[in-house]
């Protein structure tokens, strides 16, 4: 029995084969478990230990970049205090962290966990961001420091107004490297597939990202466009500028009546208001309209009041900028026999953002100072109601307001990057033209979109625009707001634009400057106000109809004609006090223009906000951010 239970439980333990020994026992088989088992406890303890040590890398890599981004925070306050030992050690420290952390991106284990699916695309993200950042600070970021330091603000600032030139003349050779670094550093980022990583990844990487994508472009141009800017100021030779002020209470398509001039020299970056015989000259012979100018081809002519080529004051008119400036620069040269070498536009409007950095003007004799607040009201309306129709008194303020501004912003003391941020709120509100005579330095003006052109082509946007003139010879238009709506018919493949005027005027006791001149011989109040409405067919289209389908008046007030190759048309409109016109112009859309839309209009006191209904999205690309 018990040799029985014996036999039993051998059995149990070691099974029998087939196989026999020599001496006639069954052979056991062999246990196989700890050669499969133990290899893969020996890579799994392989990979926990590689994980481990990513894990500890990883953390090194995140600290090391926090600890650089703080440490970078440092750099600007030291620079600006002129500490230089501190800047580099500083810089110093930053570069050994980064080379740290690029080394460690750099190994086979992190290019192993790249590899692993759902996490490697974000292990991805982390190198190639620590890349670049290696990158920019080795070889971008001594190369900013030393022109941040050049360029500061008192460094580049001249005593009675201008620019030192030679900070950025010192720049020039410099950008091509800076350019490089950054060049290589958006190989790196460009890489990271955003779409693929984890949110928190993306908000840790997201903010290089974004700075690498945007200083790129920017560094180009600054290499593209420095010899022109410096050009501009007057290296080289003295410049000679217009500098046009438009008056918004008197609609033009630009902006409003230039009634304010003034002519700038520029030698060397200093600038100068020039005050003599010449200049006064110009201003009057521009006002008398004996020096009738001429635009081309005369066919555009045909949408315009005949007045607008002899006086200065309707210069502005014309909603392509260049053929304003072409009228001054005639103007000038036909009075003073010299040539200008530009033509700037500005508005009230504007001036009050750059007096929000700049700081408020005191003018002498007078008790109240021009700030920010009051700027627009001041030069808009103010100074109507104050001098009436005393127009003598009224360009004697105006003369000395336009000085004081100039003195003021060329004086300097204010910071260049709030400047730069109030300048581009103007432009984006189409409050500042630029016109070169050089090509190469209109180019520049065309590239940041200050050219203000009608466009002839479709090629790189699909301009829109409605512009407005005062017909009624007054000031009304301090009191005007205007809005702009576009949409579109994909089925009819046609564009509308549309603008809906506010008349705001308060009360008929007002000024005889303010109130209209003309109205009363025309059978209108003085207080209404009257536009010449002009759009244009989109190049290559066709103005199929408007809303109304004529003017206010007959049909001599009404006008039809080609502007850079566009049909356009001009309705005569009348917006009594209080009261509220929207005026529409459709335009066949051609075939192939599909680039991004792009609205002009003219700016007044107030912003004008511009809608495009979502049924345009299919018919037209979206517009860059």
């Amino acid at each position: 029995m018990a040799a029985a239970a014996e036999e039993a439980g051998k059995g149990l333990t070691e099974p029998r084969t087939g196989r026999k020994t020599g001496d006639g026992s069954p052979v056991r088989k062999r246990r196989r478990w700890p050669w499969i088992v133990f290899p893969i406890l020996g890579l799994l303890l392989i990979v926990a230990v590689m994980g481990g040590i990513f894990v500890l890398q990883a953390l090194t890599v995140r600290d090391n970049l926090q600890a650089a981004k703080g440490q970078i925070s440092q750099v600007v306050p030291l620079v600006k205090a002129g500490d230089t030992e501190g800047v580099q050690k500083v810089a110093d420290e930053v570069l050994a962290l980064t080379t740290e952390s690029n080394d460690i991106v750099g190994n086979p284990l992190w290019q192993l966990a790249g590899a692993v699916p759902f996490v490697g695309e974000n292990v991805s993200a982390v190198g190639q961001t620590t890349m670049a950042t290696h990158v920019l600070v080795r070889d971008a970021m001594p190369i900013a420091l030393d022109l941040l330091a050049k360029t500061d603000v008192k460094n580049l600032m001249v005593e009675g107004g201008g620019i030192n030139l030679q900070p950025l003349r010192d720049m020039q050779p410099q950008l091509p490297a800076l350019r490089t670094a950054f060049d290589e550093a958006k190989a790196h980022v460009d890489q990271i597939d955003r779409e693929a990583i984890l949110p928190f990844v993306d908000e840790n990487i997201g903010q290089l990202v974004d700075i690498v994508d945007q200083a790129v472009p920017m560094l180009g141009l600054a290499e593209k466009y420095l010899p022109n800017v410096l050009g501009v100021l007057g290296d080289g030779g003295v410049r000679t500028y217009a500098i046009l002020f438009q008056n918004n209470a008197e609609s033009r398509a630009t902006g409003g009546n230039p009634g304010a001039a003034a002519i700038l020299t520029v030698a060397d970056g200093r600038v100068q208001m020039r005050v003599d015989a010449d200049v006064a000259r110009f201003l009057l012979e521009g006002r008398g309209g004996d020096f009738s100018q001429q635009i081309d081809p005369p066919e555009k002519a045909q949408l315009f009041e005949k007045d607008t080529w002899r006086y200065t004051q309707n210069f502005t008119r014309t909603p392509d900028f260049s053929d304003t400036a072409t009228m001054v620069s005639g103007l000038w040269t036909d009075t003073t026999g010299e040539t200008l070498d530009g033509v700037f536009s500005l508005d009230p409007v504007i001036l009050s953002y750059m007096l929000s950095v700049a700081g408020p003007v005191t003018l002498e004799g007078e008790t109240e100072p021009i700030t920010a607040d009051n700027a627009v009201s001041l030069l808009l309306f103010d100074t109507y109601e104050r001098f009436g129709t005393d127009a003598v008194a009224s360009d004697a303020y105006f003369a000395k307001a336009t000085a004081g501004i100039f003195s003021r912003i060329m004086g300097g003391g204010w910071d260049p990057l709030a400047m730069i941020d109030q300048v581009r709120k103007g432009m984006d509100e189409q409050r500042l033209y630029l016109w070169f005579a050089d090509p190469g330095q209109q180019a520049m003006a065309v590239e940041f979109g200050l050219e203000g052109t009608v466009t002839a082509s479709n090629d790189e946007m699909t301009q829109l625009g409605i512009y407005l003139n005062n017909a009624s010879y007054s000031k009304l238009e301090y009191f005007l707001s205007t809005s702009i709506a576009v949409t579109c018919s994909a089925e009819d493949r046609t564009v509308t634009t549309s603008i809906t005027m506010n008349n705001a005027v308060p009360t008929p006791d007002l000024n005889g400057w303010t109130l209209a001149w003309r109205n009363q011989s025309l059978g209108y109040p003085r207080t209404t106000m009257l536009f010449d409405v002009l759009s244009f067919a989109l190049p290559g289209g066709t103005l199929v109809s408007t809303d109304p389908a004529a003017g206010d008046r007959d049909d001599q007030w009404d006008r039809d004609g080609i502007y850079n190759g566009r049909h356009g048309k001009s309705l005569f409109i009348a917006i009594p006090m209080g009261e509220s016109r929207t005026v529409s112009f459709t335009s066949t859309v051609p075939e192939g223009a599909s680039a991004p839309l792009s609205v002009r209009y003219t700016p007044t006191v107030t912003q004008t906000p511009v809608t495009i209904d979502p049924g345009c999205e299919g018919m037209f690309a979206p517009a860059a951010e």
